[in-house]
C-alpha cells in the first residue's frame, strides 16, 4: 500500500509542510500512520463537532497521540453546531479551519483520508441528486487551497484494503456510530445501494475512478473550445450581457456554453442555477422570439431583448400615481425628475422635454402604462402604446420604465422618454407655454 500511495501521488514526496485532517476514524488514522512511517513534515488538524458523546475523547486520544508522536497539533471545537443541514455546515466549519491553520501556520499542501468507496457514494449520490457534469465528476485527486493544494492520496483505495492495512498494523481508530444511521442520505447509499454494485461488478471502484478520471479531463478541454465565446461576454453596470453571435451554434455547446458561464459568475453574485434551469434557458434560446425572461431566482434575471442576452438584477420600479401641476417638480426615487413649467423659449436644461399648449387640462397625472392605452400620434392616427414599442424595437425593460403622462381629461400627452403627442406642441415659438423636462440621475 505504501509503494502504490507515494507512486500514485508523487507531490508527497517533498519536504513541505502538510497539514493532515484526521477525524480518528480508521481512513484518517492509516493515512497519518502512512505519512509518518514516510517521515513527512506533519501537522495535525482536527475538529470536534460537538454531535456525539464519545467526541470529546476521541479529541483527546489524539491530542495525545500528537505529544507522544511530537506532532504539531490544531483542534477546533464547533461551540454551536448546525440544528439543520448538518453534514454542510461541518464541512464548512472543517475546511475554514484548515483554511486558517493553513495560512497561519504556512502549510502548502493539505491532505484529507477520502478513499475509492468515498468516490463511488459520491458520484452515486449526484447522480441521483442531479447537477452538471462538473459535479458529477466526482471528488477531485488535487485542486488548489487556501495558500497551496488539497490532496486525496487514498481515492484508489478501497475501504476493504484501508481496513486490512489498519489491522495489518495495528493501527488505532474510532468507528463513528452514526455512520450505521440511514436517517443520512449518504449513509443510504453506503449500505443499501453501493453493496449491490460491488456485488455486480467487483471492479466497480477502478471503473468510477477511470470515469471520474475521464470527466476531470474534458472539463478543461470544453472550457478551451468555448474560450474566444466566453471572452465576448461584458460586464455592465446591471451584470452581464452578450450577443447572439456570441452563442455558439450547436445545442450542446450552447449548454457548456451557458454553465461555464454560471460557473465563472457564482462566486461573485452568489447565484446557483440548477440544471432544470439550465436546460430550460438552453430551450428557450433556441426559439424565434425576439424577447423574453426568465426569473433565476435572488433576484435574478436572464434575458433576451432583440440580439442581446442580458443577465441582471430584476429592477425594482415605482408603480406609483404622480400628480404634477405648473410650477411643480416631481422626484421618483432620487433617480428621475419631473418639472412642469411655463416658458417662451427652447427648453436648455437637458433631458427629455414635452412643450404643451397654455389650454391644457391640468394637473397631469404620471403614471405606468396600462393595458389598452393608446396615443394620439397624428390627427389621424391614434395607436396603441404597445404597438408603438413594438415597431420601434423598444427592448422589454425599457418599456416597463416609461411614463405615462396624462391629463385632466384622461387624453395621453406623453410618453416618456420616448414620444410627444399629436397634442404637444410640435414647434416652439415665443408664445407662453409649458415644458415637462424629465431627467434621469438626479445626484443624491
Amino acid at each position: 500500500m505504501e509503494q502504490v500511495l507515494f507512486r500514485e501521488n508523487p507531490e508527497l514526496q517533498t519536504d513541505q509542510k502538510i497539514l493532515i485532517a484526521v477525524s480518528t476514524g480508521v481512513d484518517s488514522m492509516v493515512l497519518l500512520h502512512l505519512l509518518e512511517q514516510a517521515g513527512l513534515n506533519l501537522g495535525v488538524a482536527h475538529v470536534d463537532h460537538q454531535l456525539r458523546k464519545e467526541s470529546k475523547a476521541e479529541a483527546e486520544f489524539l491530542r495525545n497521540y500528537c505529544k507522544h508522536h511530537k506532532l504539531p497539533f490544531y483542534l477546533k471545537v464547533w461551540q454551536q453546531p448546525a440544528k439543520k443541514n448538518i453534514e454542510a455546515s461541518a464541512r464548512r466549519v472543517r475546511y475554514a479551519f484548515f483554511e486558517e491553520i493553513m495560512e497561519a501556520e504556512n502549510y502548502s499542501l493539505l491532505v484529507t483520508a477520502h478513499h475509492g468507496d468515498d468516490q463511488l457514494e459520491t458520484m452515486v449520490m449526484r447522480l441521483a441528486q442531479g447537477g452538471s457534469l462538473a459535479s458529477h465528476s466526482g471528488i477531485a485527486r488535487k485542486q488548489i487551497f487556501s495558500t497551496g493544494s488539497l490532496l486525496r492520496p487514498l481515492l484508489s483505495f478501497s475501504k476493504a484494503e484501508i481496513y486490512r492495512y489498519a489491522e495489518e498494523k495495528q493501527v488505532t481508530y474510532f468507528e463513528d456510530v452514526t455512520n450505521q444511521s440511514t436517517d443520512f442520505f449518504r449513509n443510504r447509499m453506503r449500505h443499501n445501494v453501493i453493496p449491490e454494485l460491488k456485488k455486480e461488478n467487483p471492479q466497480i471502484l477502478q471503473h468510477v475512478q477511470q470515469f471520474q478520471q475521464q470527466l476531470t479531463w474534458a472539463e478543461p478541454l470544453i472550457k478551451q473550445a468555448l474560450k474566444e465565446n466566453l471572452r465576448n461576454i461584458r460586464q455592465t453596470d446591471q451584470g452581464w450581457s452578450f450577443s447572439a453571435e456570441t452563442l455558439p451554434d450547436e445545442t450542446g455547446a450552447r449548454y457548456y456554453f451557458l454553465t461555464s458561464f454560471f460557473q465563472g459568475i457564482e462566486e461573485e453574485t452568489g447565484l446557483t442555477v440548477s440544471q432544470r434551469q439550465l436546460f430550460s434557458l438552453v430551450d428557450q434560446v433556441q426559439r424565434p422570439v425576439s424577447q423574453w425572461t426568465l426569473d433565476l431566482g435572488d433576484s435574478w434575471q436572464f434575458a433576451r431583448r432583440y440580439q442581446q442576452f442580458f443577465l441582471e438584477k430584476k429592477a425594482t420600479l415605482n408603480e406609483g400615481i404622480f400628480s404634477l401641476t405648473e410650477n411643480q417638480t416631481l422626484v421618483i426615487d432620487k433617480a428621475e425628475k419631473m418639472t412642469l413649467r411655463k416658458s417662451t423659449t427652447k427648453s436648455n436644461v437637458e433631458g427629455y422635454h414635452v412643450p404643451l399648449p397654455l389650454d391644457i387640462d391640468l394637473p397631469l397625472t404620471i403614471r405606468r402604462r396600462q393595458s389598452g392605452d393608446r396615443m394620439r400620434f397624428s390627427a389621424s392616427l391614434k395607436k396603441r402604446i404597445n404597438r408603438y414599442f413594438i415597431d420601434q424595437k423598444i427592448p422589454a425593460d425599457e418599456r416597463n420604465k416609461a411614463w405615462v403622462v396624462v391629463d385632466s381629461l384622461g387624453e395621453i400627452v406623453a410618453l416618456l422618454p420616448f414620444a410627444n403627442s399629436y397634442l404637444s406642441i410640435t414647434v416652439e415659438t415665443d408664445r407662453i407655454h409649458y415644458i415637462l423636462d424629465y431627467t434621469l440621475q438626479v445626484s443624491k
